[in-house]
């Protein structure tokens, strides 16, 4: 059997009801993406303050540290070459000695004097420089001998030739004063002198760590010996570098309110590659961080900083706003479930105004064909005209549409009440074969007119409790189903049987049967199978609907299925005499 037609949704004029629910679904898409899009870019702003407040604590920590170190050596090394410039001609072993002293000291005002290690002295006085150092590793030893000794024999020539180019200038400088007082030049001669700086940095050998040296003058600005040592560059950054952490604070104390530098900030610090803070997180520097590099005394330095997740509430207003994507989705979603479900409503609405419709006509033309006949039978007694056989065959038609009528007003009105939920049964013990045969009898006249037999298949002594008037209803229908939708000339048979406790009633046709996909679909209000709505035998559609609706009343079953041989079988499940399910005292209300 072909589907059903699929149903014509176009709305009618003057209710444009899809469109509206299109344009509002079109809307609310809008407004999430509106909705979304204004999330993101109070996102992106506030990820910008946060990194640009990052930035700013790199750059503050960067300077800090760079301040202090610089401070620290400045002092230290000032510390440790002040007695030995003092000291004159004294040892070398005294005077490395004070040396190594001296920067320890320095450098244990900032806590790092553990820094500074494996001191040398050289003596360039002799012709040939000298060697003198304390703990030196036999690695340093090598290189000193090897790479330094060179260089800082080289640079002492190089600051002797400076010095003489200075003694020359400044010779130059004052002639040309007094020539400038005599009046011989009337612009003077500016020479700029660079001063040689108190210590050189070198990188030591294999990564050891920068080496810092200093060149001593004699009375007469010779370079004649040169002290030095390795520096230990997380041992002097650690230090300074918590000491900063701990008293200054890297953002605004405003903005703070009360936060320390960790508490606030994720950061990261590395020297020459070597990591000497790991505190940050690294999806925040990933994401909202900011990096600073800067060159020191002591190498690279690298500074990555990043504001905490839980510290953004107090640098951005708000804080920084999450995803609304998941809520807006969901919105969204369910303003798409809304407009399906209001769609499927104008379907079903559609649709049973269409099964309404098709109601209407059919009972016009159920109505319309009994009352023809009816008032062209009545108008021919009128007439009084015919034949005595004439009128005995007129009474009799206008009896039979009379009871066509009277089954199509039943129907209707069992139909209307069970919609309100009012109809009423009085289900009795009742033997179930004498009343099929009186029902069989009523309904002969209509099948005989359709050329259509009746046969009762029906054992004596089967009682059933239910209510004669509905079990009519109910046969009554099933017979003119099975009637009006078979073919002419065939037997329809009505049948009874005891089941266990139930009373089973069949009523046999040899039509075509009814398909298995549409078994169950038949027995709802105003459905009727596409080959008769298609065919002009007209119909209500509401005969089974009051079929099932009676037999429910009783605590029974109503089914349909293939008749042996060919045809639809449908069945009547009602409860037998002893098992009334609580209807046989009294009435049974739908509830």
């Amino acid at each position: 059997m072909p589907p059903l037609p699929v149903l014509n949704l176009r709305p009618r004029a003057g209710a444009p009801i899809l469109p509206v629910l299109l344009l509002t679904l079109l809307l609310a898409a809008v407004l999430a993406y509106q909705a979304h899009d204004a999330a993101r870019s109070h996102r992106r702003t506030s990820e910008a303050a946060l990194r640009d407040y990052a930035a700013f604590a790199a750059w503050e920590l960067g300077r800090t540290v760079e301040a202090e170190l610089t401070s620290a050596l400045s002092g230290a090394t000032l510390r440790a070459r002040f007695p030995i410039e003092l000291g004159g001609e004294a040892t070398a072993g005294a005077g490395l000695e004070s040396f190594a002293r001296g920067l320890r000291q320095g450098l244990a005002r900032c806590g790092c004097d553990g820094a500074a290690h494996d001191f040398f002295f050289l003596d360039l006085r002799g012709g040939t420089a000298e060697l003198r150092a304390e703990r030196l590793l036999p690695a340093h030893e090598a290189w000193l001998r090897d790479e330094l000794l060179p260089r800082v024999a080289r640079d002492a020539e190089a600051a002797a030739l400076r010095h003489e180019v200075q003694e020359v200038q400044e010779v130059v400088v004052r002639e040309t004063r007094v020539l400038r007082r005599k009046g011989a030049h009337r612009s003077a001669v500016r020479v700029m002198t660079t001063p040689m700086a108190p210590y050189e940095v070198v990188r030591g050998p294999g990564g050891s760590g920068p080496v810092l040296y200093a060149l001593l003058a004699d009375a007469a600005g010779r370079p004649t010996r040169a002290y030095g040592f390795w520096l230990d560059a997380p041992g002097l950054v650690g230090p300074v570098l918590r000491h900063v952490l701990n008293g200054t604070p890297l953002l605004p104390p405003s903005l703070l309110r009360g936060a320390s530098n960790q508490e606030a900030l994720a950061l990261s610090v590395t020297v020459n590659g070597e990591a000497l803070l790991e505190g940050a997180a690294g999806d925040a520097l990933a994401s909202i961080g900011a990096t600073d590099t800067l060159s020191t005394v002591l190498g690279e330095m690298m500074i990555r900083a990043a504001v905490r997740p839980e510290m953004a509430g107090r640098l951005v207003i708000g804080g920084l706003p999450r995803s609304r994507l998941p809520l807006l989705l969901g919105a969204f979603v369910l303003t798409l479930g809304l407009v399906g479900i209001a769609v499927l409503q104008i379907r079903r609405q559609q649709e049973l105004m269409r099964l309404r419709s098709d109601f209407i006509s059919g009972v016009s033309h159920e109505l319309r064909t009994p009352l023809a006949q009816i008032r062209l039978f009545s108008d021919l007694l009128g007439s009084g005209r015919l034949s005595q056989a004439q009128r005995s065959r007129s009474v009799r038609v206008i009896g039979e549409e009379a009871r066509r009528l009277t089954y199509l007003v039943e129907n209707i009105l069992h139909f209307s009440r069970s919609e309100r939920r009012g109809s009423r049964i009085a289900p009795v013990p009742v033997e179930v074969a004498p009343l099929l045969r009186e029902i069989a009898d009523s309904f002969a006249p209509l099948a005989h007119s359709r050329r259509v037999s009746l046969e009762v298949q029906a054992e004596p002594g089967i009682v059933a409790t239910l209510d004669r008037d509905a079990l009519r209803q109910v046969l009554l229908n099933l017979l003119d189903n099975a009637v009006k939708y078979g073919p002419p000339e065939q037997t329809v048979t009505v049948g009874v049987e005891q089941v266990g406790d139930r009373v089973r009633i069949r009523v046999d046709d040899q039509g075509p049967g009814v398909p298995a996909a549409e078994r169950e679909r038949v027995w709802e209000p105003y459905r009727r199978l596409e080959r008769e709505a298609e065919a002009a035998t007209g119909g209500s559609g509401i005969g089974l609907a009051v079929v099932r609706e009676l037999v429910a009343l009783h605590g029974g079953r109503a089914s349909v299925t293939d008749r042996p041989g060919g045809g639809a079988r449908f069945v009547v499940e009602l409860p037998g005499a002893g098992h009334a399910n609580g209807h046989v005292a009294g009435a049974a209300v739908l509830a």
